[in-house]
C-alpha cells in the first residue's frame, strides 16, 4: 500500500501510495512518513518530498482529509519543496483541491515533478 524512503544523495523523501484506502490505512502511513522525515531533518532541514501515486485512485473524502493532515504535519519538517505525482485529471484535481501548500505543486508526470523540484534550487 505504501513505501517510504529518504535518499541522502539526492535529499529527497519518496513516498509511493497505491491502492484504495480505509481509514484506518492512514495511521500507518503517518507514523512512517513522520519517522522518515525526522530522518531527513537530522540530516538536511530543506529535503524535498516527491510522492507518486499513479495507482492510488480518487479517495473518499475522509481518507482524502487525513493524508492532507500527512502532508501538512510533514511539510513542517522541511523548508524544500513537494511534488505529488498522479496518475489521472481527476486525481490531479482532487489533489490540488486538498493538498494546497505554497510550496507543494500536482503533476501528471514523474518527469515534470522532478523537473520542478530541480528548479526549486
Amino acid at each position: 500500500m505504501f513505501q517510504v524512503d529518504y535518499d541522502r544523495t539526492t535529499n529527497c523523501l519518496t513516498l509511493t501510495v497505491k491502492g484504495f484506502w480505509k481509514p484506518e490505512d492512514v495511521a500507518p502511513l503517518a507514523r512512517e512518513v513522520g519517522s522518515k522525515a525526522r530522518e531527513a531533518q537530522a540530516i538536511r532541514d530543506d529535503f524535498n518530498v516527491l510522492v507518486e501515486s499513479f495507482e492510488f485512485p480518487v479517495q473518499a473524502h475522509d481518507v482524502a482529509d487525513m493524508l492532507t493532515n500527512i502532508m501538512r504535519g510533514g511539510m513542517s519538517f522541511t523548508n524544500g519543496y513537494a511534488a505529488v505525482v498522479v496518475g489521472s485529471q481527476l486525481n490531479k484535481a482532487q489533489a490540488e483541491r486538498t493538498l494546497a501548500h505554497p510550496r507543494l505543486r500536482v503533476f501528471l508526470t514523474l518527469e515534470a515533478a522532478r523537473e520542478w523540484l530541480a528548479a526549486q534550487g
